[in-house]
């Protein structure tokens, strides 16, 4: 079966498919699966969500740390991540206080303070989801939406969920609520208690109440995070002390340079004989030394790039998380002539898918690694992404 089918089938369909379910719990007359829907998409969306990040070469190092060129650092401060997850803990506990349990068994100042930390969870939610854009969704490039750019609006579909669910069961406990006062308001032996029940028996009043909630439900929240070392700008801080995204305000130090994985270290380590050095030639302002298997290997990226992009991307990054260490044991002569001729089946195969899909494989080959030359001798060469 196809990888992209089968990645599909884990990773793009499902979470679609409980989209649509809980777009239509929300406008439909009846529910279906109100409870085990709203656990899948929480439990099963995360999954998806850290495998999404964890594809996309996000790290959790910390913004004053150097990370590889290809990567980036963490979303979230680790040193104020508690300032994060202590209202994301407020909101997911609200919407399974409400979710999980009916209004006949909540006080109506439960169900108030659940409210207010379903709505404390959703300003974080919603800052996440901003805080994320800069890298995934960037509109002013909206006019050049392919498929990739539909993969990266995969984690909003986790994030306008997280929405739907939050709407849906509060007005699920306000009707709740509501109903279960005009049984009581029916009931009210005293005047005042039946006014009282017909005050809280307007929507309206529930939704003021949650949102004034709000207030003392954060004050709470802040004094803990002061007590734990935090500060009162904890909440903001754990968004704006980072690097690479929309509310960094930190400048990173520069990324690790990948000095040479290991077809470059063999190009220019191996004994002479063996790897057949051919040339020089310039990776990044810097004069290197060029074999065959080297070429043949950066014109086969070439080609994955031009031609099948997805696949390039993720070959590319498997590439510079596992290359780079290897390179770092080539430390001798002999090791670079072993890891040649490990290689050798490999640029037998490039060398293959070069001849079967270019018209002039061997100009493709020629060029990689070239300096730029005069237009006068008759040729100029582009300097590839290297290698």
């Amino acid at each position: 079966m196809d990888i992209f089918l089968i990645l599909a089938c884990i990773f793009i369909i499902p979470p679609i498919v409980l989209t649509v379910l809980n777009v239509r719990n929300l406008f439909a007359k009846t529910e279906r699966f109100p409870i085990a829907l709203l656990f899948v998409t929480i439990v099963y969306g995360l999954f998806c969500y850290q495998v999404f990040l964890a594809s996309e070469s996000i790290t959790s190092i910390p913004w004053h740390e150097p990370v590889d060129e290809y990567a980036m650092h963490q979303i979230i401060s680790s040193e104020y991540f508690l300032s994060f997850i202590v209202p994301c803990a407020a909101g997911f506990a609200g919407l399974f206080v409400i979710a999980f349990f009916p209004a006949e068994k909540l006080s109506p100042l439960v169900a108030v303070l659940a409210l207010a930390g379903i709505c404390i969870g959703n300003v974080e939610n919603i800052l996440f989801a901003l805080q994320i854009s800069k890298k995934f969704w960037n509109l002013s490039d909206f006019r050049d939406f392919d498929s990739d750019g539909f993969v990266y609006m995969l984690p909003y579909l986790y994030h306008v969920n997280l929405l739907l669910l939050s709407v849906f069961h509060i007005r699920r406990q306000i009707r709740g609520q509501l109903a279960l006062i005009e049984a009581r308001r029916a009931d009210a032996a005293y005047t005042w208690q039946k006014k009282l029940y017909g005050f809280l028996s307007r929507a309206s009043k529930w939704y003021a109440a949650a949102f004034v909630a709000v207030l003392p439900l954060a004050l709470v929240i802040d004094i803990v995070l002061i007590l734990f070392g935090q500060g009162s700008d904890g909440p903001a801080k754990a968004f704006t002390m980072t690097a690479d995204w929309t509310f960094s305000a930190q400048v990173p130090p520069p990324p690790l340079a990948y000095e040479g994985h290991y077809l470059c270290t063999v190009a220019a380590g191996g004994h002479c004989v063996l790897v057949k050095p051919l040339r020089f030639g310039m990776r990044r302002g810097q004069k290197i030394v060029v074999n065959r298997q080297l070429s043949v290997a950066n014109a086969f990226e070439e080609l994955l790039q031009e031609r099948f992009f997805r696949l390039h991307r993720v070959l590319r990054r498997f590439y510079d998380t596992h290359g780079y260490p290897v390179s770092r044991l080539i430390t001798t002569k002999l090791r670079a002539d072993i890891v040649y001729i490990l290689m050798k089946p490999a640029e037998w195969l490039f060398t293959c898918a070069l001849y079967l899909l270019c018209t002039d494989p061997e100009q493709r080959i020629r060029r990689q690694y070239a300096e730029r030359r005069s237009s006068a001798a008759g040729f100029s060469y582009t300097i590839f992404s290297p290698n």
